[in-house]
C-alpha cells in the first residue's frame, strides 16, 4: 500500500530524562506522518534533542502512566496512533509489516499487536515471559480506551485485534542495581495502586506466590535457556512479587492514604 493509501498515522512518546535513548527511537519512527513527545520536565538535555528532531514536543507534568499517555494520545492529528516508550525502537521487519498493511485489514481491524523483544545485559531474551511478548501498538485512538490503572497501563480496542509476527526492540540494558531499584518502585505503585482499589494481601501472596514466579519464569517459560540472564529476570521478578504484595500487606496494616498524596509521582 502506498502513503497516501494508507490512513495517516501519528506516533506517540512519553519521556523523562532520556536524553541517552530517545534520538533511537524518534529516528525509528520517522516514517510515521507525525510523531508526539510528551516530556516530563527533563534535566538532561532531552527536549533539545527531541526540537533538533523536529517533532511536536510538549511539556507536561507526570501524574501517572496512563494519564500521560493519554494525554500524549489526545495530541496527535491522526486516528491511528502508534504508542511507544522512549526505550523501544521500531525494527525495519515492524515498520514494513506496517507499511505493506492491506487497506482491508485497515478497515476491519481497530488494534494491531507485535511482539517485544527485550536486551537484557546486552542479549536478547527469548524467554522467561519476555518474548513472545505481544503489545498492542497500532491502533484506533477513537474506538477503545485506556484501562484502569495508572501502571501496566494499555488500550483496550473496542473493535478486532490482529497479532503480526513482528518486533519492537526494547531497548532495556539496565545494570542489576538500577534493574532492581526499578522493579522495587514499579512493586511498590502496584502495592499503592491495589490498596486504592480495595484490594487484600495474605499470607501466600508474599511467600508462595514469589516461589511460583520464579519456578513459572526459569522453568515453565524456559527462563533457563538463557542462562545467567534467565535467572536473574526470573529472581527478580520474584522479588518484585514478593515487595508488591508484602507492601500491600503492609498498607493494610497501616492508615490510609492521604487526600493529597499521589503514589504515581516520584524519580525515575
Amino acid at each position: 500500500m502506498t502513503k497516501s493509501e494508507r490512513p495517516k498515522i501519528s506516533a506517540f512518546v512519553i519521556s523523562r530524562n532520556e536524553a541517552l535513548k530517545i534520538s533511537g527511537c524518534i529516528e525509528y519512527l520517522k516514517w510515521a506522518d507525525e510523531i508526539v513527545v510528551v516530556d516530563d520536565f527533563s534535566t538532561d538535555g532531552t527536549p533539545e534533542i527531541c526540537r533538533a528532531h523536529g517533532v511536536k514536543f510538549v511539556q507536561h507534568v507526570f501524574t501517572g502512566f496512563k494519564d500521560q499517555k493519554s494525554y500524549a494520545m489526545s495530541l496527535t492529528s491522526n486516528n491511528w496512533v502508534l504508542e511507544l516508550d522512549a526505550d523501544e525502537r521500531v525494527s525495519d521487519e515492524m515498520r514494513e509489516c506496517i507499511l505493506a498493511l492491506p487497506k482491508e485489514d485497515f478497515s476491519l481491524y481497530s488494534c494491531f499487536e507485535f511482539r517485544r523483544k527485550t536486551r537484557f545485559w546486552g542479549k536478547w531474551i527469548r524467554h522467561a515471559s519476555f518474548y513472545p511478548d505481544y503489545k498492542a501498538r497500532l491502533y484506533k485512538k477513537n474506538d477503545g480506551e485506556w484501562s484502569e490503572g495508572n501502571i501496566h497501563e494499555r488500550f483496550i480496542t473496542g473493535g478486532l485485534t490482529k497479532k503480526i509476527p513482528a518486533d519492537i526492540f526494547h531497548c532495556q540494558d539496565l545494570d542489576l542495581h538500577t534493574y532492581i531499584l526499578r522493579t522495587i518502585r514499579y512493586a511498590n505503585l502496584s502495592a499503592l495502586e491495589m490498596h486504592e482499589r480495595g484490594k487484600e494481601a495474605r499470607i501466600l501472596h508474599f511467600t508462595i506466590r514469589p516461589l511460583y514466579t520464579f519456578v513459572y519464569r526459569f522453568f515453565f517459560r524456559l527462563g533457563f535457556l538463557d542462562g545467567v540472564h534467565g535467572f536473574v529476570i526470573s529472581a527478580v521478578g520474584a522479588i518484585g512479587t514478593f515487595i508488591k504484595y508484602l507492601r500491600l500487606y503492609e498498607l493494610q496494616k497501616t492508615e490510609p492514604l492521604t487526600e493529597n498524596r499521589n503514589p504515581l509521582i516520584g524519580s525515575e
